[in-house]
């Protein structure tokens, strides 16, 4: 089969690792671009505007500076920056509120109430994502760039679920995870390969099955066997497989 890209390699690679070979691509290249922003784009015009409109990485990209360890000068220079931005953003409002809020009303009030409606519009613009927003915060850079990667992804895994090389590799992994089997089947609905892999996924969970039941069974008084190392794995095998790598989705309390 051809049109084999670099995307296509690192999904085979990614098969040889534990988890969501789908979520194992996405980390990495969380970890290539946080690199990248950190050492080569400091300086960039155009990235520093992006990440001023976005006030930042996300939660987890931003926590995940700290385990890829890039360049603390660069960290030092784009967070110092985005500081001041804030600061100027959120003083300039408390002023312009400040200012329409008439000066006989002395009654004590919440902040937000004393200073008029700028501070409401910025936390209102810092809530809001997305085109039905007005003015809104834009979304994460490097989640933007994911979501793309994302989509290239499962749709690699649909074109080439039948190739012999892909085949042997997924055979080996420990399979999609259910976020990005559900992802796969919602693109993949007329494809030839979303048969095969929902078939091989299926057998990977229901040898994960046995595992966990396993790993309970030799946990009984009278259970003599000895517990194996996949056993001994099962339970976090299977939060990978529920849940999808640990951050990736995110969780459900701004929802």
């Amino acid at each position: 089969m051809t049109g084999k890209h670099v995307g296509y390699f690192r999904l085979v690679e990614a098969c040889s690792g534990p988890g969501c070979p789908v979520c194992a691509c996405l980390e990495g290249e969380s970890r290539r671009h946080l690199s990248a922003l950190f050492y080569e784009h400091v300086t960039d015009v155009t990235t520093r505007r992006r990440f001023r409109d976005s006030w930042g990485l996300c939660n987890w990209h931003t926590w995940m500076i700290v385990d890829t360890r890039p360049s603390a000068t660069g960290v030092a220079i784009l967070y110092e920056d985005l500081l001041r931005v804030c600061h100027e953003r959120l003083a300039a409002a408390r002023e312009r509120g400040s200012r329409d809020e008439p000066a006989r009303d002395a009654r004590p009030r919440g902040l937000l109430a004393r200073v008029g409606s700028s501070l409401t519009r910025l936390v209102s613009r810092l809530r809001a994502t997305g085109r039905g927003a007005a003015s809104p915060r834009v979304e994460c850079p490097l989640c933007a760039q994911l979501r793309l990667s994302e989509a290239h992804g499962l749709e690699t895994v649909l074109q080439f679920a039948e190739d012999p090389e892909f085949a042997r590799a997924y055979e080996r992994s420990s399979g999609l995870c259910i976020p990005h089997l559900l992802g796969v089947m919602d693109r993949g609905a007329d494809s030839p390969g979303l048969a095969p892999i929902v078939r091989q996924t299926l057998a990977k969970w229901q040898t994960l099955r046995s595992d966990l039941a396993n790993f309970v069974a030799k946990h009984e008084y009278r259970s003599a066997s000895p517990i194996s190392a996949e056993e001994i794995r099962a339970c976090e095998r299977a939060l990978h497989i529920l849940a999808g790598a640990r951050n990736l989705f995110g969780n459900d309390m701004r929802r």
